[in-house]
């Protein structure tokens, strides 16, 4: 078990080492690799999810994030990034579902709610745009 464990954290580290570095093809192989050995595991794929999206196939990726959310139905980050999936789509319907969904989970959740006033924006309602961008202004710290 230890060695399976292992395997997998080296895989699941080398994926988000790949993607971190921005290279995004060689970070959704070694994310794959990892969610063989541990399918169970939400975050990995997330991830892949996120990998997906940052080449360009949001379809796909909502998929790994629906994915995500069904191993773990809290998992915010997952909810957060689906609706920018669907946002990517055009489906602001399902994103704007998402991002509040995330703003649920987590009502200290600073770019859910910078996003959610983009798709706000994108549909015309100015005030919950505004109330938003606000609210995420005043939870934003930024690292020093």
């Amino acid at each position: 078990m230890k060695n399976k464990t292992q395997t997998w954290e080296r895989y699941f580290n080398s994926g988000n080492a790949f993607a971190n570095g921005g290279d995004n093809e060689k970070a959704l192989e070694q994310l794959q690799e990892a969610s063989k050995i541990c399918p169970d595991h939400a975050l990995t794929w997330n991830n892949i999810g996120v990998a997906k999206m940052c080449l360009g196939y949001f379809k796909e990726s909502i998929e790994y994030f629906n994915k995500a959310i069904e191993l773990d139905y809290k998992y915010k980050d997952a909810y957060h990034n689906r609706g920018l999936a669907h946002s990517d789509l055009g489906d602001l319907t399902s994103s704007l579902k998402d991002l509040s969904k995330a703003i649920e989970l987590d009502n200290c959740y600073w770019s859910a709610y910078r996003h959610r006033s983009i798709v706000y924006h994108m549909i015309g309602n100015e005030r919950k745009s505004s109330e938003d961008y606000i609210k995420a202004q005043t939870l934003y710290e930024p690292k020093d």
